[in-house]
């Protein structure tokens, strides 16, 4: 359950969802949820099996189905994913659209610099991540502009500072950033300006992520109007992604692990459109782990009204799902609460390993720019395909 105490209630009050040890069932009775250990969640990870740049073609990704409770896998492509959605099933996507968030400097002493803002989108003072700073309390920006005032904040482990310019810092990063690449690709390989099409789904909407919903990147135009004529409604939440999402699991329980902060909104047609696929008997699909999160945590609150908040929640295994019946997602970094996510959604009894060694043998690619894995609900006749 959540803590009424440290629900926040304003985009300006960071705040907290309570992640207790135990939450409640559907049914009311208490639920332990794991504390598990992080090397449960490690595995091999080939090199050569990290898709470094997005298909040639959106939408070319191949694509692993498997049962939430047993089943053999199936192999396909992205083009079968509607074989698996029966009319009437909803698809909740995030809109959120990705910034070109990091930029590159020079110090007047020639010293190279690199800052990551976390959060443009919103009034001065804007956070950042930093490297080469220094000591600096302004940094002078391309284009005229500055950042003044900069403080480092031990607690939140960025930095903080007054952005100063002739045009807003949204529309100067349009300019004058890079997309927010994983660390992994930026060691592998240069910007690409494929990158700032390619790095954004085809429904992004609303300014905020520094990291892609990187399921959403398989969907094309022409996949959302083909679900569409089949009678698949979908919906849209919004949550900016954070640059924790690639922080790994520490080396002690998972229980001691604390999620980055992330802002959401879940828009009231969503609701009502959740509630109605309920009351029909059709099924919820979360198109990746920011909207299952998003889900999951609007599932265990109180409130319905479409109010913008923040989560931290860690879906561990023992965690009760209450809202989403379907997850598509990408095959994630070992040690990652991600893949955490996924083993919990698949029942938390460490099936997850062998559905990532059957993708790896299957040649599958995997993390941001990889391929993709449907996990399904059984059918109203037993089975899942």
């Amino acid at each position: 359950m959540t803590s009424d105490e440290n629900m926040p209630r304003t985009l300006s009050d960071p705040g907290t969802f309570y992640q207790p040890d135990t939450l409640q069932t559907t049914n009311g009775g208490e639920l332990s949820v794991s504390r598990g250990n992080p090397d449960e969640y490690d595995y091999d990870l080939p090199e050569d099996r990290i898709r470094l740049y997005p298909p040639p073609t959106r939408g070319e990704s191949r694509l692993l189905v498997a049962g939430r409770e047993s089943g053999v896998p199936y192999f396909g492509t992205m083009e079968d994913f509607s074989r698996f959605l029966f009319p009437g099933d909803l698809l909740v996507l995030n809109d959120s659209r990705v910034l070109p968030a990091r930029v590159f400097l020079r110090a007047p002493t020639g010293r190279k610099i690199e800052l990551l803002f976390l959060n443009p989108q919103d009034p001065s003072p804007v956070r950042f991540l930093g490297k080469g700073i220094g000591s600096s309390s302004t940094l002078s920006l391309p284009g005229g502009g500055k950042v003044r005032d900069i403080l480092y904040l031990p607690k939140e482990g960025c930095f903080q500072g007054i952005y100063e310019g002739e045009e807003g810092l949204l529309s100067w990063l349009e300019s004058h950033g890079e997309m927010p690449l994983p660390p992994y690709i930026r060691k592998a390989r240069d910007h690409h300006p494929s990158d700032r099409d390619r790095y954004q789904t085809v429904f992004s909407r609303h300014p905020g992520s520094v990291a892609a919903p990187t399921a959403g990147l398989h969907f094309t135009e022409t996949l959302l109007e083909k679900l569409k004529d089949k009678g698949v409604e979908t919906a849209t939440v919004t949550l900016h992604v954070g640059i924790g999402t690639f922080r790994p699991l520490g080396p002690g329980g998972i229980d001691q692990h604390v999620m980055h902060a992330e802002r959401f909104l879940v828009p009231e047609e969503t609701s009502q459109k959740i509630e109605d696929a309920r009351r029909r008997g059709n099924r919820v699909f979360a198109v990746g782990t920011t909207v299952m999160r998003t889900l999951e945590t609007w599932g265990q609150h109180p409130v319905r009204a479409a109010v913008p908040t923040w989560t931290r929640l860690f879906i561990r295994p023992g965690f009760p799902f209450r809202v989403v019946d379907g997850l598509l997602t990408n095959f994630h970094q070992p040690r990652s609460t991600l893949v955490v996510l996924v083993d919990s959604f698949l029942g938390g009894r460490g099936r997850w390993r062998s559905l990532y060694r059957q993708a790896l043998e299957e040649g599958f690619m995997f993390l941001s720019y990889g391929d993709a894995m449907l996990i399904v609900p059984e059918d109203r006749k037993g089975g899942w395909k």
